[in-house]
């Protein structure tokens, strides 16, 4: 099961990074400096972009990975960091490390290599020593401490762990070459053979009078505790010995006996044989998780909820800072204020971009995991999402001004509930909401039309531009509210239909009416407001069949538009059903400009 993998390393991850894209990469990954596009989707990651963990895969992780997968995938990274020379970075990896498995050996000579390499004598030395009380037959270790002891200038202490390296080890040639050198510099002989070089040093040691058994005795029996930046404690248990020493920790030491003189940066060949990880060890870090049938018992949905509605992820993205929250949850909170709604960090430059991709790692692995409860919680979105369609019992108000069918209206939202409103027209596909002018008493008048979004733009603080264009009339039945903004039960208006001589003459007095109309375009300044002209040069064209639309002739709501007429007095011709009344107000609104005009 590769769900945990990196798409970039192939290994499995560690310090998961979301990209902008939704993909996920270890951190490391994406530090490089050819890094500049999403290995799965070709996407540019943006240079500046701050590399936070994904604080949920991270918590997930580390309950499904296995611990020594996890100690490997550190493992990787530590050499990889030291053959790149980043001693400091590796330092702070390391201490990550340790604080996870603070009693394996291979991560503790690590740590002394970064300690050596950074001139932190004092640390190395304490590593060393940790290393001897977890591995006391191991000659690697006490050498490692006399070397240590060495560089803070303490050359009989370190003498003493030399001489014990040899000891355990006669055939390590490094621990006897510097013997020898201490022994010159001592001013002593240097014996040839091995027993008469030790025996040589326990003569010089007597007569210095210096305890050789308390200085290479394990930690453990002098009742020392080793702790420091990340570290547990080191258990005062009986270290282990060579029958219980784990054997591919002895395989790591064996590789590492030959140790520089000086502390000089590692080549990469040196590296490769002295840190490189055994064959089968390596296939194993490569990616040890449980499967999907046991992840479920690791598990639990509480894992996979949103922080902000406490249900199950839908649609999941990840902010720039790390965090997780389904996207619709994260946009209501965006509506308010672009920070996030755990650490409060700025999202204003996420705002700006106007893309929430989805995580599609946690999305892959909620399908893999719960795939039942992914189901049912779609499921109730899809109903959440047909209620909310409903353009009859259950229609979003936007309370503003008075729209007529078939003219268009551009609007600039900015208040947070009208944004979470226009998403919602979008999400649900409808695109539509009722608008209706403000009452008194009421929240809004009783009548109303239907705007359509034709093209909504959104703007980098949040605030968006929408045109939209009028669609039918209603009358409200029922008000209610709904996350803030109002909804209301309408029911739709449409014009009495006439016959025989009723629509002769509703015919005549359309055609007088209209005839007004031109007459006003025709006599240009004097008649209709300066205004009109200067955004108008004629009337729309008159239709042949007054009754087609169930809202009337199309010029009529066109003149009420664009006349400087009280809103109220809009909206009641506006609740007209009545073609026949609604042409007799036009033809009054008209008399009375053509009698300015004279």
């Amino acid at each position: 099961m590769e769900l945990f993998s990196c798409p970039s390393c192939q290994h499995v991850l560690w310090d998961p990074v979301t990209v902008l894209c939704g993909h996920t990469f270890c951190k490391r990954c994406l530090q490089g400096p050819s890094t500049n596009k999403c290995h799965v989707c070709q996407h540019k990651i943006r240079g500046d972009q701050d590399l936070r963990c994904n604080t949920l895969l991270s918590n997930l992780l580390e309950k499904c990975l296995d611990p020594e997968t996890k100690v490997n995938r550190i493992t990787r990274d530590l050499q990889d960091l030291i053959g790149q020379q980043q001693y400091e970075e590796a330092g702070k990896v390391a201490c990550k490390a340790i604080a996870v498995a603070p009693q394996d050996v291979l991560l503790r000579v690590l740590r002394f290599q970064i300690y050596e390499q950074l001139q932190q004598f004092p640390e190395s030395l304490r590593e060393a020593e940790v290393i001897c009380t977890l591995q006391p037959q191991d000659p690697n270790g006490f050498y490692r401490k006399g070397m240590a002891l060495m560089n803070m200038e303490k050359k009989e202490e370190a003498l003493v762990n030399f001489q014990h390296c040899l000891k355990l080890n006669p055939q390590f040639p490094e621990a006897r070459r510097e013997i020898e050198q201490l022994l010159k510099d001592f001013g002593r002989p240097v014996p040839s053979a091995v027993a008469d070089l030790l025996d040589e040093v326990s003569e010089y040691l007597k007569r210095c009078s210096i305890d050789t058994a308390a200085l290479i005795s394990p930690l453990h029996a002098t009742n020392i505790h080793v702790k420091d930046e990340g570290d547990e404690k080191i258990s005062p248990t009986e270290p282990p010995d060579n029958e219980t020493t784990n054997p591919a920790d002895l395989n790591q030491e064996k590789k590492k006996r030959k140790e520089p003189d000086e502390p000089t940066p590692p080549d990469k060949d040196r590296l490769s044989k002295h840190f490189k990880l055994p064959d089968a060890q390596e296939e194993d870090s490569t990616l040890k998780i449980c499967p999907s049938s046991s992840l479920k018992d690791m598990l639990s949905l509480s894992d996979v909820e949103c922080s902000l509605c406490i249900r199950m992820f839908l649609e999941p993205v990840t902010t720039p800072c790390g965090h997780t929250f389904c996207k619709e949850c994260l946009l209501r909170c965006l509506d308010h204020q672009p920070y996030c709604p755990l650490c409060k960090q700025s999202l204003r430059k996420y705002l700006r971009e106007g893309c929430y991709p989805v995580t599609s790692l946690l999305v892959d692995l909620m399908e893999a995991v719960f795939s039942s409860e992914v189901a049912d919680r779609k499921q109730i979105h899809l109903s959440e999402i047909a209620e909310l369609s409903n353009l009859v019992s259950n229609v979003p108000i936007f309370v503003c001004t008075v729209a007529f069918p078939g003219v268009p209206c551009p609007l600039h939202v900015f208040e947070p509930r009208y944004r979470l409103m226009m998403r919602r027209c979008l999400e649900t596909g409808t695109k539509s909401f009722g608008m209706c002018l403000y009452e008194s008493g009421k929240s809004f008048a009783d009548y109303g039309c239907m705007l359509e979004i034709l093209h909504l733009d959104y703007l980098p603080d949040g605030r968006s531009l929408v045109e939209t264009i009028g669609r039918r009339r209603f009358r409200v039945l029922q008000r209610g509210q709904l996350d803030g903004y109002h909804k209301a039960e309408i029911e739709y208006l449409s014009d009495k239909k006439v016959e025989g001589d009723e629509l002769e003459e509703l015919q005549r007095l359309h055609d007088m009416v209209y005839q007004q109309l031109e007459e006003c375009f025709s006599q240009r300044r004097g008649s209709l407001p300066l205004r009109v002209y200067m955004h108008h040069t004629s009337p729309p064209p008159k239709e042949d069949n007054i009754q087609a639309s169930p809202d009337g002739p199309f010029w009529c709501w066109w003149l009420l538009s664009i006349l400087p007429l009280d809103p109220a007095y809009q909206t009641l011709i506006l609740s007209m059903t009545s073609l026949k009344e609604r042409l007799f107000h036009l033809k009054h609104i008209l008399s009375v400009f053509l009698q300015s005009r004279s």
